[in-house]
């Protein structure tokens, strides 16, 4: 009979914390689109070349590129790291779910229009309809 180990609880916080870091990457990366998107498009256009009809998405594929670059990144190094000690699960979950929310909620338009003092950005687009 095979006796399992029991994993360490580091190694579910290094999921969480990897896991919000590729949010916020994504989440970043979209706002950075949205401000300055003459700079950013083709940038993320290059990030998501990778992905297969890339170019039907547009430079959501480099949103996607960013945040999955940031996730498995930082996994790999906080599992290397917290995942070899013990922590209490419920601040780390509850940290999560905090953060997840307040991500959402910056990703609401109207939020995040206020933020980077929208409509008062410069004209960006291209035509000048911006």
């Amino acid at each position: 009979m095979k006796e399992t180990k029991q994993r360490k609880t580091g190694e579910i916080a290094a999921i969480l914390l990897s896991v919000w870091l590729g949010i916020v990457a994504t989440t970043l990366s979209h706002l950075w689109s949205y401000y300055n998107p003459l700079q950013a498009n083709p940038i993320l256009l290059n990030w998501g070349s990778w992905i297969p009809s890339w170019w039907a998405i547009g430079p959501y594929t480099g949103k996607e590129t960013a945040g999955l670059v940031v996730w498995l990144g930082t996994w790999a190094i906080l599992h290397w790291t917290l995942g070899r000690i013990e922590v209490k699960l419920k601040p780390w979950t509850i940290g999560f779910a905090v953060a997840f929310i307040v991500n959402l909620i910056i990703l609401w338009p109207t939020v995040y229009h206020t933020i980077l003092w929208w409509p008062s950005l410069p004209n960006t687009l291209p035509g000048g309809e911006g």
